[in-house]
């Protein structure tokens, strides 16, 4: 132990004055202590100094990842559930809910949905726990509603393969996006053009009414957000190995609305391709 003290002692002081051992920078980044140290008002290593060892710094950066990574999963899956009951709950009681209101009723929650999406995206900057977590709560109920009128233009039967589709498609593309050693920064930027290109041509098509473009978007959306559900799995990794300062649960909760948004845009392409209308 007093070896392993005196070892991390001469490769501080070398990291310290710029002469810099090699592996000691590979495995040691003095940010990350900071950053973690910061985060968590305490020394993570305690009072034993030989436990700051290459490999016990790699072991806190795993512990650390699927810590994220299961909070991340776990607040996406409960968001899934409240938008699923919420419709549901519509549909059974008053399936007609947004129709009797009007179009105008849809577009106030569209707009809303999009005023919490920016409220939570700013509270997750200023690291506010509980803020980002009621958002996303508030997010989830709101969407929920206005996902009730899909039960008005497919059948149940339809609308709950088309759910288990999605999940198996999502999880696939969330392990290549967790497991890969490549870096899909750039292919996800191309991805986030190319969704911004649908936005565009869907506006456009809304008043051309063409099928086959139509069909064209949903085609490339579905791919798209295959791509961005592993782009954004390898984000909230890389977020979570090289944490920016915030708290652990404020990176799931970023994560799980990213990759929520990502599983709920990638349902409705496949609903509108595969799902079965009503008569």
């Amino acid at each position: 132990m007093p070896n392993d003290y005196n070892n991390y002692n001469n490769n501080y002081n070398n990291y310290n004055g710029g002469s810099g051992d090699g592996n000691y920078n590979q495995y040691y980044n003095q940010n990350n202590y900071n950053n973690y140290y910061n985060q968590n008002g305490f020394d993570p290593y305690g009072a034993n100094p030989a436990a700051r060892s290459p490999y016990a710094v790699q072991q806190q950066a795993r512990y650390s990842i699927k810590d994220v990574m299961a909070r991340t999963f776990l607040f996406m899956t409960v968001a899934l559930l409240l938008t699923a009951i919420t419709s549901l709950a519509v549909y059974t009681t008053n399936p007609y809910f947004l129709i009797q209101n009007g179009l105008s009723t849809f577009w106030i929650l569209a707009i809303l949905e999009i005023g919490i999406v920016i409220g939570a995206t700013f509270a997750i900057k200023a690291n506010n726990v509980m803020l980002s977590g009621i958002l996303f709560i508030a997010y989830s109920i709101i969407n929920g509603l206005t996902l009730s009128v899909i039960f008005l233009v497919y059948t149940e039967s339809s609308i709950a393969t088309i759910f288990f589709l999605t999940a198996g498609l999502f999880g696939v593309m969330a392990i290549v996006g967790f497991t890969t050693d490549r870096d899909l920064t750039s292919f996800g930027n191309l991805l986030l053009i190319g969704l911004f290109g649908i936005i565009v041509a869907s506006i456009i098509n809304f008043f051309l009414k063409s099928s086959g473009l139509d069909y064209a978007l949903t085609i490339l959306g579905i791919a798209i957000f295959l791509g961005l559900t592993a782009y954004d799995t390898q984000k909230i990794k890389n977020m979570a190995a090289n944490n920016p300062g915030y708290s652990l649960t404020v990176i799931a909760l970023y994560g799980a609305l990213e990759l929520y948004l990502d599983f709920i845009n990638l349902f409705l392409k496949l609903l509108r391709l595969l799902g079965k209308a009503k008569n």
